[in-house]
């Protein structure tokens, strides 16, 4: 976390010459839970998928490359970030139902390959590192707590790729609408159950420069 800070620092003192964008990202995520046991994948008639909410603010710097084309086309991102994992299931006799929710920090990579005075149309790969803040499992009528799961909680890491497109809302105001698949990835799970969240993300935001 301290060497995380120290760079955006750096990156805010080198860009003092660029107007950075501070930005809200709102959305949903549709996700898809894929569980393994000893590093088989398992087999399991109850598809597990469900969509929750998605909430983002950070802010966005723009990196100078001289051998680029156009001026700011490249941006370093870092965000708070809100996630919702969810999941249904079920068959004759059981509803299984899961609620999740976690709290990190996204970091990411945004390149413009089309940029206008109106538009801009960018590609985005990044990863998000969050913890568990929320989880409950519901068997029928009945309510477990997934805070002290090992496949739920600690440390996880959802390298993720994506395309957003942004247009002027006024002179120094955007709208955006985006699109992001990521993989999670339990870096603190050390059973033999990994459980991983398949998630494709729809977000629409604003965003504001700052001078």
């Amino acid at each position: 976390m301290k060497k995380l800070m120290q760079l955006i620092a750096f990156l805010l003192l080198v860009n003092t010459a660029y107007s950075q964008e501070i930005y809200f990202l709102n959305g949903k995520n549709y996700s898809k839970y894929k569980l393994r046991y000893s590093g088989e994948a398992t087999i399991n008639p109850l598809e597990k998928k469900g969509e929750g909410d998605s909430y983002e603010i950070g802010l966005a710097i723009p990196i100078k490359v001289q051998r680029l084309a156009f001026d700011n086309n490249l941006n370093y991102t870092v965000g708070l970030t809100l996630n919702q994992y969810n999941a249904e299931a079920g068959d004759a006799t059981n509803n299984y139902e899961w609620k999740t929710e976690y709290i990190g920090v996204q970091n990411a990579l945004v390149f413009s390959f089309v940029k206008t005075d109106h538009v801009d149309l960018a590609v985005k790969g990044g990863v998000n590192i969050a913890t568990l803040l929320y989880g409950n499992q519901k068997i029928n009528n009945s309510r477990f707590d997934l805070t002290s799961q090992k496949d739920f909680n600690g440390i996880i890491i959802s390298p993720l790729l994506g395309f957003q497109a942004k247009c002027n809302l006024s002179e120094y105001g955007y709208l955006s609408l985006g699109y992001n698949y990521s993989k999670s990835i339990g870096l603190t799970n050390n059973s033999d159950k990994k459980l991983s969240f398949l998630t494709n993300q729809i977000v629409f935001g604003v965003s504001f420069e700052l001078y």
